[in-house]
């Protein structure tokens, strides 16, 4: 009677780390095509043959589309949007929306905007973003906080509001209607809605 034949085992062996080099190139791949696409427009055998690297190597590291996209925006966050204190809080604020219009006007902008339409319909592209479009202490509110302690305002509300507001106008302005983010936009959003919001009568 002949001996059972040996069992073969697969042994599972996680994947080989990419070179830091080797990431960045896929994950900027990412992005442009975000950028130039969208959400829908990306597909790992573009992302393989712009990267010059295997679909097997994407999904490897990357097994869902949302957790690659997801990966390319972390690695290039939004710009900086630390606001110089220029003494005033008309003119912090005047600063820091004009950071927030040039960011939105650039690629970052382009490829944010597309995504939060996506989202709206997949949970998954959902849960991963928000932590990382959200952060945990807005700059409007080291805007407002610094003009508390001149004593220009007293801090007694939620400033995210100015975000909520601010950020959906320049939006529309600039993707939807295709105006210019200028100066003159940027003073009329801060004279016209941002200061009577922080500044009320005693």
């Amino acid at each position: 009677m002949s001996e059972p034949a040996a069992r073969t085992t697969a042994v599972a062996r996680p994947a080989k780390r990419l070179s830091a080099s080797r990431e960045r190139t896929i994950l900027r791949v990412v992005y442009e095509i975000l950028a130039e696409s969208g959400y829908q427009g990306l597909h790992y055998e573009a992302v393989a043959t712009r990267a010059r690297t295997s679909k097997a190597t994407l999904y490897r590291h990357w097994p869902t589309k949302a957790e690659l996209v997801t990966t390319a925006v972390s690695f290039r966050p939004a710009e900086d949007l630390q606001v110089p204190d220029t003494g005033t809080l008309r003119g912090d604020l005047l600063a820091y929306l004009q950071l927030l219009a040039e960011w939105m006007s650039g690629e970052p902008g382009a490829v944010i905007s597309g995504l939060f339409v996506t989202m709206r319909n997949d949970a998954e592209l959902a849960a991963l973003l928000r932590p990382l479009l959200i952060p945990a202490v807005p700059p409007v509110r080291a805007v407002c906080e610094r003009a508390e302690r001149r004593g220009e305002i007293a801090l007694d509300q939620d400033v995210r509001l100015i975000d909520e507001l601010c950020a959906p106008a320049l939006f529309m302005r600039h993707a939807l209607l295709g105006l210019p983010l200028d100066a003159e936009f940027v003073e009329y959003l801060v004279d016209g809605v941002v200061m009577p919001l922080l500044i009320r009568a005693t």
